[in-house]
């Protein structure tokens, strides 16, 4: 008993380091405050009506009706019937929010290394260097959680894969079964793909191997295992991933059936997203440079000059709106990326480590880990490579289901913290001598310190210093000034990243030469990675952007034209047109037109494009939109109101029939959509109705997945309901008895009414959610008898 504690107590103390290190990147947290991320402030604008939903009627919605017409809830806030992967998740991330991510990579890497049965102190070394790797740190500042989420559990699903490799069947299946769950529950499936990217090399490399061995039943066993898991990690994601394939036929990720383009030319017919969609954040080949000299393309995109710059005493010569306008468009970064909010560095000292790495270890691991960290790098430059990228888009499976392909770069910061920790360890211990690891020292700093000295004499010399979107060029003074100041950055950090290997060069020789013990040596390494680190990130995610709690939860300030609007007690639309179509801050008080999400449903997008973008009102009073926000010198509230909405339900005389969704759409634009409904119901075909003054239909009541309508005819009539079509869980009652609904004018709602007094209810009851429910829980049931049956064989035989 005695021997298990003095075992474990480094690992308990190198978790609660990792903690402490956690909360105090994140001190604000302890101070009762929450970080501002601009994509949390537009995903509260989305799920504001769910939240309020569930304090409501003590249920989960499925449907949120506050953007984008209506879509379902699934791919913004879900919880889910025996989400059991839901409760351990949380019960890992238990520190405040942000601190709980940073916590989760640390923690997760920790355990990766310690069950490779490395040393606690390069797990340490390991879990820092990945968990404080910049890009990783800035996701957290901008409000990336599920990706942030996603890339914790990364390592402990390679963990639960080199088990089964090493055999270790039962222990691998569990925990890659487990990792994987929680990873694909994050919600973020690119990351996802990525994980299995880096899986897929393995396998090609251990293939080889146990070819070479005479093994090859053995790696079928293996592939086996892991199919397996991954099978069992599926099914208890089984509702969540069954309800997303449901959406992605409705969502813009889909093929679309229009094949025109709002000026009428042909458009290009995609089963995913566009290749300039898909590329336009594509790392440059040259801003690579950036993984070690971290400002050596300025640094982020919001980054501006300094007051000792030489473009700001030019600057407070001109008068103050010249002197704002130059400094608010004199971006120090000289990249082609739209936007960076930080450079993806790594860490001089952890590439200093790498390349140490190179010459030293020879394992199997270093045969994958190797390929990962290469084919990352040249899928993060997209369209700058683009042989490779296109042949990933054209022939690769669901390649082209992604957007942003400078994240792929998240394999990378991966690989090389691992390839660091093989590298530290190899260096101390004592199977290679030390003039072999002397001579490794000196190549690897035979290679950077030269690289990194170059760049800093004679980088001014080297590159132009100019980017694709210099709003200076047609003013050289200006842009003379602001390349000056480029310089002078690159010229500090790469004089940073030289002194932090020379620094990381002297403690390495010096244990080599007995001048330090290692203990001394490896701490000091330890301290220097997180200087390095720590500095850089503290940049862009700091103390700064924490607010108090309040303002978290109401991220949107309430202006006079929200408060005028919500005085009406009624049932509208608001559309606010300045703030574009991918903006949630609407949503956030009003049931709005737009929306913010990266799948929306694509027949809103479409009506966007075709009609809403040209301030189409009879679209607009179709779906419902009672006011526009809009800044107008003639109107100071800002709002303006459509008198002539047609409201949340009307008749209509007559329903054209049509063959396509194409003609559906461009129908919009030529008939009267108060009086008339366009359809491809081959059901609805040739019919017509009678309007009469005495016909009277309304909206009675309605939450996000019911609404109660009452009608009252003199004759058989046709309603248009101002709500989006989703026949995938909506269903249509009459008088309590099901019936059918059909989709007209695009997008909406149409049902046939009998004359005289009737309920009209439309509930959303989604099945998929119910039978994935099922597969959850035997998925569970199967995990749980998987654990039984190892704590037994570990503890009782």
């Amino acid at each position: 008993m005695i021997s298990y504690f003095k075992n474990t107590l480094p690992h308990i103390v190198c978790v609660f380091l990792l903690g402490i290190l956690s909360i105090s990147y994140f001190y604000p947290v302890l101070l009762n405050k929450g970080i501002e991320q601009s994509d949390i402030s537009q995903f509260r604008g989305m799920s504001k009506q769910i939240v309020d939903h569930r304090e409501n009627f003590n249920e989960e919605p499925y449907w949120l009706d506050n953007a984008f017409l209506g879509m379902p809830s699934f791919q913004v806030s879900t919880i889910y019937p025996y989400d059991l992967l839901r409760i351990i998740d949380q019960s890992i991330r238990f520190l405040p929010r942000p601190a709980d991510y940073l916590f989760l990579y640390l923690f997760s890497f920790y355990l990766l290394i310690i069950s490779l049965r490395i040393n606690y102190r390069y797990a340490l070394f390991g879990s820092i260097a990945f968990g404080f790797s910049t890009y990783l740190i800035i996701i957290l500042g901008v409000g990336h959680n599920t990706k942030a989420l996603a890339l914790g559990y990364l390592p402990l699903i390679i963990m639960g894969v080199l088990m089964i490799f090493k055999k270790d069947y039962l222990k691998g299946f569990f925990i890659t079964s487990l990792a994987l769950a929680l990873q694909i529950h994050s919600n973020h499936y690119q990351m996802t793909y990525y994980t299995l990217i880096v899986v897929m090399m393995m396998f090609v490399i251990y293939f080889i191997e146990f070819y070479k061995g005479n093994n090859i039943k053995t790696f079928f066993y293996c592939v086996s295992t892991f199919t397996l898991s991954s099978l069992i990690a599926l099914m208890m994601n089984a509702s969540a991933l069954m309800a997303t394939k449901e959406y992605s036929e409705f969502s813009t990720r889909s093929k679309s059936e229009i094949t025109i383009n709002p000026d009428g030319s042909t458009k290009e017919s995609l089963s995913g997203l566009s290749k300039d969609y898909i590329t336009e954040y594509s790392y440059g080949i040259l801003e690579s440079i950036n993984l070690f000299i971290p400002k050596f393309m300025g640094g982020a995109s919001s980054d501006r000059i300094n007051n000792d710059s030489k473009l700001m005493d030019f600057i407070t010569t001109l008068d103050p709106e010249q002197r704002q306008q130059v400094y608010q468009y004199s971006r120090l970064y000289w990249g082609n990326q739209p936007i960076v909010a930080a450079p993806a560095y790594i860490g001089a000292s952890i590439l200093f480590i790498f390349f140490l790495a190179l010459f030293l270890v020879k394992n199997i691991n270093m045969r994958w880990l190797l390929p990962s960290i290469v084919i990352s790098l040249l899928l993060s430059w997209g369209k700058n490579f683009d042989l490779l990228t296109n042949l990933m888009i054209d022939y690769f499976p669901f390649y082209d289901k992604f957007r942003a392909v400078s994240s792929i770069q998240v394999i990378l910061e991966f690989c090389i913290p691992l390839v660091a920790v093989f590298g530290i360890h190899k260096f101390f211990s004592d199977e290679i001598e030390i003039n072999k690891k002397m001579k490794a020292l000196f190549k690897s700093a035979l290679i950077l310190i030269p690289f990194t000295l170059i760049i800093y004499l004679f980088g001014n010399k080297l590159f132009d210093f100019k980017s694709n979107f210099e709003i200076f060029s047609n003013y050289p003074d200006i842009l003379n000034l602001l390349i000056e100041d480029r310089k002078s950055i690159l010229k500090a950090d790469s004089l940073r990243s030289l002194l932090l290997i020379i620094s990381l060069f002297l403690l390495l020789i010096s244990y080599l030469k007995n001048i330090l013990n290692k203990n001394l040596t490896i701490y000091g390494i330890i301290i220097l990675v997180v200087f390095d680190l720590w500095s850089l990130n503290k940049q862009y995610v700091n103390a700064d952007q924490f607010t108090n709690k309040s303002n978290i939860e109401v991220p949107f300030v309430m202006t006079s034209a929200d408060k005028a609007i919500l005085q009406d007690k009624s049932d509208y639309r608001v559309f606010e047109p300045d703030r574009g179509f991918s903006n949630a801050r609407t949503s956030f008080y009003h049931k709005s037109i737009a929306g913010y999400h990266a799948a929306k449903p694509k027949r809103i997008q479409d009506l966007y494009d075709f009609y809403i973008l040209k301030n189409n009102y009879d679209v607009l009073s179709m779906l419902n939109v009672k006011y526009i926000i809009k800044n107008d010198s003639d109107n100071p509230l800002g709002v303006t109101r459509n008198a002539n909405n047609f409201g949340n339900v009307w008749f209509i005389d007559d329903i054209i029939h049509v063959n396509s969704s194409e003609k559906e759409l461009l129908s919009l634009g030529e008939i009267d959509l108060k009086t008339k409904a366009v359809t491809q119901n081959i059901f609805l075909k040739e019919k017509s109705f009678q309007k009469d003054s005495l016909n009277d239909i309304s909206l009675f009541s309605r939450n996000a997945n019911k609404l109660i309508y009452k009608s009252n005819s003199v004759t058989n009539q046709f309603a248009v309901f101002s709500e989006a079509f989703y026949y995938k869980g909506w269903q249509a009652y009459l008088n309590d008895v099901p019936v059918d609904h059909y989709k007209v004018n695009y997008l909406l709602r149409g049902m046939e009414i009998p004359k005289g007094k009737h309920e009209i209810r439309f509930e959303f009851k989604p099945k998929i959610v119910e039978r994935g429910s099922v597969i959850s829980v035997f998925a569970y049931l199967i995990l749980i008898l998987v654990l039984i049956k190892f704590i037994k064989e570990k503890f009782y035989v």
